[in-house]
């Protein structure tokens, strides 16, 4: 079933099903704003402790926004400068705008169309080559997102491409990672990892890589597992709530994942972030750096999925 709906300020769409009920908006990149559970009555997107959402304009720094709900970062997440890229990519592939704090999708409005069964989102770039579209579908206790990105251009297209949905943070929360994960990268300074640039096993007695800090530490961190992941599934364990997230993916489409948490480091925030990516990590130069910078190419439209299972334990 879908409907119309507000939510807090914003039109919405509501996608749901005996299990899940799935709040849609389309203002903010098709953020999805609430992920329900309705047996369970559990919420696992993070949720806006405002009343209602301010509407950025692409360009604007994220930080200055609410961290609530599940969207895309997309072609970016750290800014870069055009300049800066013209001193590591020949000309022909240096766009000409800058990429934005966190992409440029996450802060753009997006056309919407809905299906029996589905919502399609998309989203034609003023700033760079390229189409998006999102089709999001309930099937049981599964939530599916599919993607297709295109490039509208003549020249290969850089970009980085990242899953940015922030769930809920409970103190007993669990991380699992498929057997493949081994080892990570800190990839920011904090005081639970120390600098940014080392890095530790899955079982190190420094950090344990299978829980959040506890909510008085008032930290936050962010780690990728350091090589690509060979088999796309990980998730969250919320056992005083008796169920499980579980995300399936192609790791050959997204073959880094990193991972976002703030116990009240961040603006006093409390949430985490699985993050599959296409690219290691976070900006177009560091990408360019490792190897692993993804071309859109005009021929090659890139297509992909996330599954996401929200099941009872």
């Amino acid at each position: 079933m879908i409907t119309k709906t507000l939510w807090k300020n914003l039109d919405a769409l509501s996608l749901e099903n005996d299990v899940l009920r799935v709040i849609i908006l389309p203002a903010l990149g098709g953020k999805l704003a609430s992920v329900f559970h309705k047996k369970k009555n559990f919420e696992l997107a993070a949720q806006n402790q405002e009343a209602f959402y301010h509407l950025p304009h692409v360009g604007d720094d994220f930080s200055r926004y609410d961290a609530s709900g599940l969207d895309d970062a997309f072609p970016s997440i750290d800014p870069c400068e055009s300049e800066t890229l013209a001193a590591i990519l020949p000309p022909e592939q240096v766009p000409h705008s800058a990429y934005p704090d966190h992409g440029e999708i996450w802060s753009s409005s997006m056309k919407n169309r809905t299906l029996p069964n589905r919502v399609i989102l998309s989203f034609t770039s003023p700033l760079f080559p390229y189409f998006y579209q999102k089709t999001i579908s309930l099937s049981g206790e599964k939530l599916l997102l599919e993607y297709e990105i295109r490039n509208t251009g003549e020249t290969p297209f850089p970009c980085l491409w990242a899953f940015h949905g922030l769930v809920r943070y409970e103190e007993d929360m669990e991380f699992f990672y498929s057997s493949d994960v081994q080892s990570f990268e800190n990839v920011l300074d904090s005081l639970e990892l120390g600098p940014a640039g080392e890095h530790f096993f899955l079982g190190d007695s420094r950090y344990d890589f299978t829980r959040v800090p506890p909510k008085s530490s008032r930290t936050m961190v962010k780690y990728y597992v350091d090589q690509k992941v060979k088999n796309g599934f990980c998730g969250y364990r919320y056992p005083s709530q008796g169920l499980r997230c579980t995300f399936r993916y192609d790791p050959e489409k997204l073959p880094y994942l990193g991972l976002w948490i703030t116990a009240g480091g961040f603006r006093g925030d409390y949430n985490c972030a699985l993050e599959p990516a296409n690219g290691y990590y976070d900006s177009i130069p560091k990408a360019a750096e490792s190897g692993s910078l993804c071309f859109l190419k005009k021929e090659e439209p890139f297509h992909f999925s996330l599954e996401l299972a929200l099941t009872e334990e």
